[in-house]
């Protein structure tokens, strides 16, 4: 069985990179949800760690309109499991942003990395249901971890998770007045549509991510020598 942690996040009202330092376990799969306010055409930003990790971006959810913000959230996958069991840095890289973080999250029991460790995601820019709701294009399998992150424009959110899922990020900054929200399941549910209750969020934009937690295939044909 697949399990959900976290292991850090920073989130703030100040532009640039952000960083995290923890421990991570051997062979724990690194998902984390980053972003923040200000972003806006060119900008970006991506997820790197110290032990030569590099990660793929799944999920990307464009920018939310109202009050300014210019909101982003994705989700960025390690593309490979921990090598080892050492106090890492884990760095979101921003270009363009006037706050922001990141919250990393740690998933023990995976064998897949990367895209391959997504079933199926989800991005949605420029809601305004009230309060958030998010729908994956399939109904998710029990077994299969869920994580899903909102991001608002009220400082913080106030939202209450989803039945079934654990809250480890409710926070926010107040130039521009920004709020994030992070919830895990992980023991997975077998709905398509999650809602939030609670809060007040007018205009936000949301991520979501099933995790696959199918082994990969390792086969490799043989050669008939004739």
């Amino acid at each position: 069985m697949a399990v959900v942690s976290e292991l850090g996040e920073t989130w703030n009202t100040t532009a640039g990179n952000k960083t995290v330092t923890a421990t991570p376990a051997l062979d724990d799969l690194i998902v984390v949800v980053h972003g923040g306010s200000g972003f806006a055409g060119a900008d970006n930003s991506t997820i790197t760690d110290d032990q030569s990790g590099t990660y793929t971006k799944i999920g990307a959810s464009p920018l939310s309109t109202g009050g300014g913000t210019a909101g982003a959230l994705w989700i960025s996958i390690r593309t490979a499991l921990i090598p080892s069991a050492v106090s890492t840095v884990f760095t979101a890289t921003n270009d363009g942003d006037t706050g922001g973080g990141l919250t990393v999250l740690k998933v023990t029991g995976m064998s897949r990395t990367g895209a391959s460790a997504a079933l199926q995601n989800i991005g949605e820019s420029t809601q305004t249901e009230n309060p958030p709701a998010i729908a994956f294009p399939s109904a998710t399998l029990a077994g299969n971890p869920i994580i899903l992150g909102v991001f608002g424009e009220d400082n913080p959110p106030a939202l209450t998770a989803p039945d079934g899922f654990t809250e480890t990020t409710d926070t926010g900054w107040a130039t521009p007045t920004s709020g994030i929200e992070i919830v895990f399941d992980s023991d997975g549910n077998t709905l398509s549509s999650y809602a939030w209750t609670g809060g007040a969020l007018a205009d936000h934009n949301e991520v979501g991510v099933e995790l696959d937690t199918s082994v990969a295939s390792t086969f490799v044909p043989l050669l008939m020598v004739i």
